[in-house]
């Protein structure tokens, strides 16, 4: 299905805080940029992928670093229900460090990105309050979010996420390479 979900199911659909729009024309993103991170989506696959996209304003600057996803450790400290294949968590040490390196690099974080395991490319309602503050607003102002829909037998979509001021809600559309 164009959607990524598979056609015995439609529960991701109440998992799904936000997901593609229809009518927004799709994210446009440096090819091999992409093509790096539906590479890892596959090679994380059955546990969720995760990472950030840094670079200058021009997208042709972004690049993809990819960081571990430590949720399952996070379980098993009793941190959360959620293992590494419902969930992701990027270590905040190593969040820490690597926002350090792109400043110094002059570089911005553009994005964060993970994978969800077969099933849609949406924000689950887990994602949303992880990119969010308490008061309901984004956690890092100008952030998107890119999320990619991996399956044992490859990606299936990914979606862009970019906050609406106005909607003071996150908004989907399908991303591409270009």
């Amino acid at each position: 299905m164009a959607d990524g979900s598979s056609p015995r199911s439609e529960a991701w659909l109440e998992r799904a805080a936000a997901r593609a729009d229809p009518d927004l024309p799709p994210r446009v993103l440096p090819r091999a940029l992409l093509a790096d991170v539906l590479g890892h989506a596959r090679e994380c696959h059955p546990e969720e992928c995760c990472g950030l996209l840094v670079g200058t304003e021009d997208s042709r600057s972004w690049r993809a670093v990819r960081c571990a996803n430590v949720q399952s450790a996070r379980r098993a400290r009793g941190d959360s229900d959620l293992d590494a294949s419902q969930a992701f968590w990027i270590d905040e040490q190593q969040l820490l460090e690597l926002l350090g390196e792109c400043d110094a690099r002059g570089e911005s974080l553009r994005a964060v990105y993970h994978s969800h395991v077969d099933t849609a490319a949406y924000l689950s309602h887990t994602d949303l309050d992880s990119a969010t503050t308490t008061d309901g607003q984004p956690l890092w102002p100008g952030v998107a979010h890119l999320v990619v829909s991996a399956w044992g037998d490859g990606v299936r979509e990914a979606v862009w996420f970019d906050w609406d001021p106005g909607e003071q809600r996150f908004r989907g559309r399908p991303a591409q390479g270009g």
